[in-house]
């Protein structure tokens, strides 16, 4: 397994953020980590990351607690972007996404042809040359997450993609063009996928595994969407009504929320 937590529980400043999560997710897999707002998702990553210390339970990432990892190697096997990727300097779009591939001070034509490779599949090749301080937030949005795949494109040895709200601030046609890049990283590269998500419409799409976290950080269901995306779960979790919807044809065409009562 790439990713093995047990009864993982999370604490900071005496306030408990995260309680049991236990999950498992294999080589080629995207799991989603859906829940309310402050439900620890963003925790999460951070446990994987190294970035926080679990407090209970057990974490590992390639059969090795994070903390195990050195810097450079941990570089080279986890990529992260995070909910705010803020740059206040003009780069170019290009190099932010050559940033990507410091970790491996690889050759400058190895680099040049990685970067070019994730430009196209997220059509970032007109703006190359263009200021990230011109672009606006959904374009700013698609270029951190072109950093991101670029740090584990083409990787020699398993390697973990973990993403925070990938699809923040981008319309419906360059959702659809992440999640198709989503896919060709998953086929194409000995990676899986982590991604902190929102949206109950799309949820079921493109995922092998989903893990529900509740306002209080306990870990609500895991498994495969079909499994735990129910109406009763998502009710439960996010406090309201909520019901599966069909087209006409039968298809399931993802929830849907009945107003409150007054």
């Amino acid at each position: 397994m790439i990713l093995v937590l047990d009864q993982v529980g999370l604490e900071l400043n005496g306030r408990s953020i995260l309680k049991g999560v236990t999950l498992e997710l294999a080589l080629g897999q995207h799991l989603a980590i859906m829940g309310p707002n402050g439900a620890g998702k963003s925790s999460l990553l951070g446990l994987i990351t190294g970035d926080l210390e679990v407090t209970s339970g057990c974490l590992t990432v390639f059969g090795k607690s994070p903390s195990a990892f050195q810097p450079l190697e941990r570089a080279q096997r986890i990529s992260a972007l995070s909910q705010s990727s803020e740059l206040r300097f003009p780069f170019t779009v290009e190099e932010v996404i050559g940033l990507g591939r410091y970790p491996f001070r690889a050759k400058a034509a190895s680099t040049a042809r990685i970067v070019r490779e994730v430009m196209d599949a997220l059509q970032l090749n007109g703006f190359a040359q263009r200021s990230m301080l011109s672009l606006s937030g959904g374009e700013r949005q698609r270029v951190h997450l072109a950093r991101a795949v670029a740090q584990i494109w083409s990787s020699p040895v398993p390697a973990l993609l973990l993403l925070d709200e990938p699809f923040a601030a981008l319309d419906i046609a360059h959702q659809v063009g992440v999640r198709r890049l989503l896919a060709q990283v998953l086929a194409a590269h000995p990676v899986s996928i982590v991604s902190v998500v929102h949206d109950l419409g799309q949820a079921t799409q493109g995922y092998d595994q989903i893990c529900l976290l509740t306002e209080q950080g306990d870990q609500l269901a895991f498994g495969a969407p079909s499994a735990v995306l129910t109406p009763n779960h998502l009710s439960e979790l996010y406090g309201i009504t909520i019901s599966e919807m069909h087209y006409a044809d039968g298809t399931p065409a993802g929830f849907g929320a009945a107003p409150a009562a007054p």
